[in-house]
């Protein structure tokens, strides 16, 4: 976090705003910054005139704002100035520039300098307020990309609903936490998050499955379907007359391969997949086993934790129970179901016929059809612990004035 203002700006009165400020040189950008300012709660003072110039006086060296705009269209120097720029704010600062020029090779030149994001002139309050928020999410898709995690969902008994606890997660992390996020769906013959989210199977699965030995970046992409910029769905309908061999060895080298690419991974394994899948388990940051509320549920989830202590799984163990609510009475109470593990249930996930049958009917996520159900609230809940996504948190912003007195909170609010 940069500093709120040095002793000696601060006896000039050029305090500078933690969190963003824009120096731009038009009337119309001064009122598009000060619409953003005012929705995202920073001060009235971080939107000030004059252009780089003016960000070049202001901004000393260890006193900057954590995002500055600055535009260029009235510099005589706008490479000097950038570079001089960037040298003031420091590395852990972010620098986006506004200019007049709408051409690939501006974009390109103003990254190689150093800035992070090149806007085109008339600037609009909506591509100025995305790309604002848009460095958070960077810096949290950066933060997960450096903790990349595996996470494997089990469903201990049929028609738990795992398969659509694991789609929703996935959707969720790549469209609302924006990690790059890959699915796999092991159930190569009966497998439904394709059709859950309506896109084709891909045509290399099986075959990237079959052939370890030859799995790169460009075979993976073969197999690969794109759901959005930010989701990768593995998922195949293999003929049920052909039995498909998949071995621990091609489990390990695929995810190995789509890690590289995609930091979230999410497996779907068909419980009669386990016996064969002891590594994939053991390598897992986070298992997630999904039960109704049974005492054949109870019976399931203790027996395969049971069986994986012996695999000295690294990561953790989620209880998660599904298809419980006013649609659908549980067998046992919370209390019976929980005393029959000897420990308390993880997350539960309520049951919302209506909702879930609009979403299989339009082959949409949960988060789509409605985002404010219960449900949705749920799964963002159990998505966030298992990505360790954090939302971004309002921060609070102070004006000095002389004398080193606070004369008001602004800015972002906590």
């Amino acid at each position: 976090m940069a500093k709120s203002a040095s002793n000696l700006s601060t006896l000039f009165g050029t305090a500078i705003c933690e969190d963003f400020m824009a120096f731009v040189d038009d009337e119309k950008s001064l009122e598009v910054s000060r619409e953003v300012c005012s929705a995202l709660d920073f001060s009235n003072d971080a939107t000030q005139d004059g252009g780089i110039t003016a960000a070049l006086n202001r901004i000393e060296p260890g006193n900057s704002p954590k995002v500055v705009l600055a535009d260029i269209s009235k510099s005589a120097d706008p490479d000097g100035d950038i570079t001089r720029l960037i040298r003031k704010m420091g590395p852990d600062n972010t620098l986006i520039i506004l200019g007049t020029s709408n051409d690939v090779g501006a974009f390109r030149k103003m990254i190689a300098l150093g800035a992070r994001d090149y806007l085109v002139k008339p600037l609009t309050v909506e591509v100025l307020k995305d790309a604002v928020e848009n460095v958070d999410r960077q810096s949290l898709a950066l933060h997960a990309a450096q903790s990349g995690r595996l996470t494997v969902l089990v469903g201990v008994r049929g028609g738990v609903g795992a398969t659509t606890i694991a789609t929703n997660l996935a959707w969720i992390m790549a469209n609302e936490e924006k990690l790059p996020t890959a699915l796999l769906d092991l159930d190569l013959h009966f497998g439904t998050t394709t059709l859950s989210l309506d896109i084709e199977t891909g045509g290399g699965f099986r075959e990237a499955l079959e052939n370890p030995h030859r799995l790169d970046k460009l075979f993976l992409d073969s197999a690969i379907v794109k759901d959005g910029d930010r989701l990768a769905v593995l998922g195949t309908e293999e003929p049920i007359d052909e039995l498909v061999e998949i071995s621990e060895e091609s489990i390990d080298a695929l995810i190995g391969e789509i890690s590289q690419d995609y930091n979230q991974v999410i497996v779907d394994l068909p419980r009669h997949l386990l016996p064969t899948q002891g590594a994939l388990l053991a390598s897992a940051d986070t298992v997630i086993l999904v039960s109704d509320q049974s005492l054949a549920g109870i019976r399931d989830i203790n027996r395969i934790t049971q069986a994986m202590t012996s695999l000295q799984t690294k990561g953790r163990i989620l209880k998660v129970v599904s298809r419980v609510g006013s649609d659908r009475a549980a067998q046992v109470s919370r209390a019976d179901f929980e005393r029959g593990l000897n420990e308390k249930i993880d997350y539960v996930i309520p049951e919302e016929s209506k909702t879930l049958t609009i979403c299989a009917n339009a082959g949409k996520a949960i988060g789509e059809v409605a985002p404010k159900s219960p449900i949705s609230k749920a799964l963002r809940e159990l998505s966030a612990e298992v990505s360790g996504f954090v939302k971004p948190q309002k921060k609070s912003l102070f004006k000095m004035v002389p004398g080193g007195r606070k004369k008001k909170e602004v800015g972002r609010k906590r």
